[in-house]
């Protein structure tokens, strides 16, 4: 009878589930927002406690409620677990709508798009080189679509310190192709990232490989009067999102401890006066590196 006594008494200390809520919540909350969805199923305590907005505050960004106060439109939801998943399937317009917020869903980590009127584009707002245009399936009120240029640079820059603190972030350009596009796969784009003024990131990209590959099946292999000296660089490719758009990793960059700084991001082309156009571009996206 002792020994079944102490064996009882031993289960009731280990039991998790004789702990105060609170307590629970607290735990979970030290774990990561997909360690709270697994600990919702294993009984009904912890379902409470890892649903409750004291799991889900921490999961949130410390900053929140300031990014939603800059939100285009006013962000109703009903538990602070509804808002984390919110963010993460359905990015916020914030600042006037030059910007959109979003969350990683593993992690938690800020994303961010800078929108392409929040760009710089050499001659943007000339319409006899860029046209703004509106897409339904765009998030932001306006694209830019590339109507002819022969240099073709663009930058975007976004305040470190709105980053999430010890991230390795990748930025990409979010664009599509017009049917007609021309002159996008030779020479090569470089691109960079510079960081509270130190370059981070180099490297080159292909942003219309199809034509590429029309006019050189060997693509590997230099055209004509066109990058020769980059065909040793490794050069990055452009894939399709789930949205149906394309996008091309510009380059990466760990936000550290809060580097005091802007990350600047740009891709340029203005070798040889080579033109080219139907580049449709709807922003530059900031998100975590898996």
């Amino acid at each position: 009878m002792e020994n079944k006594s102490t064996d009882a008494a031993m289960v009731g200390v280990g039991d998790i589930n004789q702990l105060p809520e609170e307590c629970i919540s607290h735990v979970i909350s030290l774990t990561t927002p997909r360690d709270a969805c697994v600990s919702s199923a294993v009984s009904r305590t912890s379902h409470s406690a890892a649903d409750s907005d004291v799991t889900w505050e921490r999961f949130l960004p410390s900053d929140c409620a300031s990014i939603l106060s800059r939100a285009v439109n006013l962000v109703e939801y009903a538990s602070k677990k509804e808002l984390y998943f919110r963010l993460c399937e359905h990015p916020l317009l914030i600042n006037r709508g030059m910007m959109s917020f979003g969350l990683e869903k593993s992690s938690g980590a800020k994303c961010f798009m800078i929108s392409a009127r929040a760009l710089s584009i050499v001659w943007g707002e000339d319409e006899r080189y860029w046209k703004w245009i509106v897409l339904p399936e765009s998030r932001f009120n306006a694209c830019v679509e590339l109507d002819r240029v022969c240099l073709l640079e663009i930058c975007g820059k976004i305040d470190n310190k709105i980053l999430t603190p010890h991230t390795t972030y990748a930025a990409y350009l979010i664009f599509k192709l017009a049917p007609n596009a021309w002159g996008l796969s030779n020479p090569f784009q470089r691109t960079e990232i510079i960081l509270a003024g130190d370059i981070v990131s180099q490297h080159c990209v292909c942003l219309n490989i199809r034509e590429r590959e029309q006019f050189n099946p060997w693509w590997d292999r230099p055209l004509p009067g066109g990058d020769t000296e980059e065909m040793s660089d490794e050069v990055i490719l452009p894939k399709v999102r789930g949205d149906g758009w394309l996008e091309v990793e510009l380059g990466e960059f760990n936000s550290g401890d809060g580097i005091d700084g802007d990350v600047s991001i740009s891709l340029t082309e203005n070798k040889g006066g080579h033109w080219k156009n139907g580049l449709i571009i709807i922003g530059i996206e900031v998100r975590p590196k898996h």
